[in-house]
């Protein structure tokens, strides 16, 4: 990336920006293998995985992400996402220590509403972590792991 692109993603206020030089067939491919680094949503809203590619990453390359499900026990166990580990948002703040930016990490809720308070609060109390993002989506989940993600209302 030149200086000139790296300057204006600062300036709008993107973070960890990757250029795919070669085009769309090696974004697409890296997409889909990579972990969830530097995508944000058509929206360009600050934080949250593109719904298409977050789904070629759990097709493809799940264990390339920390996913983690904020949802209260309950709900988690009515249904989850087979890769995802279960910490509801009341006892995220106990665990944020032990988060590692090892891997990106993708918080899932129901609505993108306690995901999106996961993510907000690790900002402000870890911005150590810079691979953080969440799925702003409205998700269904079911007990053999399969699932509907669709775009939020």
């Amino acid at each position: 990336m030149s200086h000139l692109s790296a300057r204006m993603a600062g300036q709008n206020g993107y973070k960890n920006v990757v250029v795919y030089a070669a085009g769309i067939k090696t974004w697409q491919k890296a997409a889909g293998t990579a972990s969830a680094q530097s995508v944000v949503a058509p929206s360009g809203q600050d934080g949250t995985i593109d719904i298409t590619v977050f789904e070629k990453i759990l097709a493809r390359n799940p264990d390339s992400i920390q996913l983690i499900d904020v949802r209260d026990k309950d709900e988690y166990d009515a249904g989850h996402f087979k890769p995802a580990v279960n910490i509801p948002t009341d006892d995220l703040e106990k665990t944020i220590k032990t988060l590692s930016d090892e891997k990106s990490i993708v918080f899932v809720c129901n609505t993108g509403a306690k995901s999106g308070e996961a993510y907000y609060m690790l900002e402000d109390l870890r911005p150590d972590l810079k691979k953080v993002y969440y799925l702003d989506a409205e998700t269904e989940y079911k007990k053999d792991g399969t699932f509907k993600i669709k775009k939020p209302k």
